[in-house]
């Protein structure tokens, strides 16, 4: 699930804004939800250091409550380059000042469903078609493949195992390897792992660990 956060020192503002969100989002059917919605800037800094956050619905003029929203995007950027950033704000020029900030897109105020819609389409776009960043499971559902553990053939389908769940797709083992990045390998005839996510090779039971009880056969196919 894409996790969007949204900030706006004005209490009334951010509730607006949460809520054409995610009225879009339901009627765009983009499997997203709003995982954070505040004031707080500083809860904003810890979400993004902790890679909480993959979009983010930001308010330019904070009125005091904090840095304007231009100051704070930009040391954001300096902690992680991967969110994509929307402003939102009620003067036309600052949008042209906002693309220093590798800014995805920005959204005038007063906000509407209408306003807001165009922009989550074109990020809906974006994060299902990024195979880098994130992998398409069906016509509907798509996850992070930094969340991915290892993935298991399945018959003529596929098994993707995540810390918290195991989806199903209708890739085989060998379609879904053509779209994964490179940081994921075949150590088994049934099994595709990300190299990222390894806690322990036990080469002498053949097993690769990943945590949560989770593991899979270290096979005759493996190259770590």
């Amino acid at each position: 699930m894409i996790r969007i956060a949204v900030c706006d020192d004005d209490l009334n503002n951010l509730k607006i804004t949460s809520k054409y969100i995610e009225a879009a989002l339901i009627n765009l059917n983009f499997e997203a939800e709003i995982v954070l919605a505040t004031q707080s800037q500083q809860l904003i800094t810890e979400s993004i250091s902790n890679n909480e956050i993959d979009i983010l619905f930001l308010d330019i003029d904070f009125n005091g409550a904090g840095k304007n929203g231009i100051e704070f995007a930009t040391e954001l950027r300096k902690i992680n380059k991967d969110f994509s950033l929307v402003f939102v704000t009620a003067f036309f020029e600052y949008s042209l000042i906002a693309y220093q900030c590798k800014t995805f897109g920005y959204v005038l105020k007063p906000i509407t469903e209408q306003s807001i819609t165009p922009v989550l389409s074109r990020l809906k776009a974006e994060y299902t078609q990024n195979t880098n960043n994130f992998i398409q499971l069906n016509k509907d559902y798509s996850i992070r493949t930094k969340d991915i553990l290892f993935i298991e053939r399945n018959k003529s389908k596929a098994k993707v195992y995540t810390a918290e769940t195991i989806y199903e797709t209708n890739y085989s083992l060998n379609n879904i390897q053509d779209i994964l990045p490179a940081d994921f390998v075949r150590v088994h005839r049934s099994y595709i792992i990300n190299q990222n996510n390894i806690q322990k090779i036990n080469r002498d039971e053949k097993i690769i660990e990943f945590g949560n009880n989770l593991s899979c056969p270290l096979g005759q196919f493996h190259f770590i």
